[in-house]
């Protein structure tokens, strides 16, 4: 057994008395999620056959050029999405209490949130979006649709749920996660109004934040960089991490440094984190997770899991085992052992771990 892997388990052992008093805010999106596979054919002997891959989806498609065709989709499951939600929703089932500013539903809340964890506090400010996501062995296709999400800013959400109850929620909570920058077009106004309304006055230095900007291809050079500039502003406050994927990390590279990023991860993230006044950066993919601090880097290597029960939500949850680590007081290296450890849990099941499944799952190493 690791040392890591031992300061893990005995942070995850003394999680209660580590969790207590501790307060985590989190904003702004809200999504009901289906959950679907695509029908490529169906047969008498073999029944339905879903395609299997992203590529083998994209190569059906593009076959299909010049003429009208059909898609047939089965859904698995309907339930509560967004990455706000989720993750959320992760970290309330470890054990930690999470006030939760986003789109839930107005004037009631959608019942596809009715089954987030009791350790969640909902502040709903509009109603929320609906996503198709179709799932692949490689990946998976989200199509959006969303609602009110567009139309709702800074100044919605002050005016429904009310600017003392927004400096309690955030003014006072240890963590802030603002995750699902790139969905919510007003995302820059919602950053700018904490830093404006909420944070000037605290203590600074004594807050942990944390942001993912989620698949940010369709969202202008400009805007990108004006979020770039709040989460550095962010740091005055205390100590900002960015997570990325891949995807993100490429176009991140590219918006700040230079068209053509590198092939190699550790590369494209050395650069970015110079690039960068935050604390911690963080880029993950199926393979590889590698975090930056200023003690250096660190790297964890998933286990691979071949035919996921779920992927939609993974990254979600790995971002709450992440932060989880962080409430528990372990170092970055530590934390995204259990950051991968959550996602892995979460895909092999369908479920969030809480402590003792992340327990199990450790004594097993």
């Amino acid at each position: 057994m690791s040392e890591k892997v031992r300061q893990i388990q005995e942070a995850l052992q003394n999680a209660p008395e580590l969790l207590a008093g501790k307060k985590v805010a989190a904003g702004f999106d809200g999504f009901v999620d289906s959950i679907v596979k695509v029908v490529n054919y169906k047969t008498e002997s073999a029944g339905t056959v879903f395609f299997r891959t992203i590529g083998e989806f994209g190569s059906y498609i593009s076959s299909k050029s010049g003429s009208g065709f059909s898609l047939e989709s089965e859904e698995l499951v309907q339930k509560l999405g967004g990455n706000m939600p989720i993750m959320a929703n992760a970290m309330a089932g470890m054990g930690t209490s999470v006030n939760c500013v986003g789109a839930f539903g107005v004037p009631h809340v959608a019942p596809a949130f009715a089954g987030m964890h009791g350790n969640c506090m909902l502040y709903s400010y509009t109603n929320p979006g609906f996503t198709t996501a179709m799932e692949f062995a490689d990946g998976k296709i989200m199509l959006a649709q969303m609602t009110d999400l567009n139309h709702a800013d800074w100044l919605i959400i002050k005016q429904t749920i009310g600017l003392a109850n927004l400096k309690a929620i955030f003014g006072t909570a240890d963590l802030v996660c603002l995750v699902n920058w790139s969905e919510l077009d007003h995302s820059n106004s919602m950053w700018q109004g904490l830093l404006t309304d909420i944070l000037p006055g605290i203590l600074s230095g004594q807050k942990q934040f944390f942001f993912d900007l989620s698949d940010c291809s369709k969202r202008s050079h400009e805007a990108i960089l004006s979020a770039i500039k709040l989460i550095e502003q962010f740091g005055t406050y205390g100590k900002a991490t960015l997570s990325l994927n891949r995807n993100e990390a490429n176009i991140l590279y590219k918006t700040l440094i230079t068209d053509t990023p590198p092939a190699d991860l550790q590369a494209i993230g050395n650069k970015l984190f110079t690039t960068l006044a935050i604390d911690t950066l963080i880029i993950h993919n199926a393979k590889i997770s590698i975090a930056w601090d200023s003690n250096g880097t660190h790297v964890s290597e998933p286990a691979f899991i071949a035919d996921p029960k779920i992927s939609t939500g993974a990254g979600d949850n790995f971002n709450a085992g992440y932060c989880m680590g962080k409430l528990l007081g372990l170092a970055t290296g530590e934390c995204l052992i259990l950051a991968n450890a959550t996602s892995n849990i979460y895909m092999n099941t369908g479920d969030s771990p809480g402590i003792a499944a992340l327990t199990n799952y450790f004594s097993a190493q």
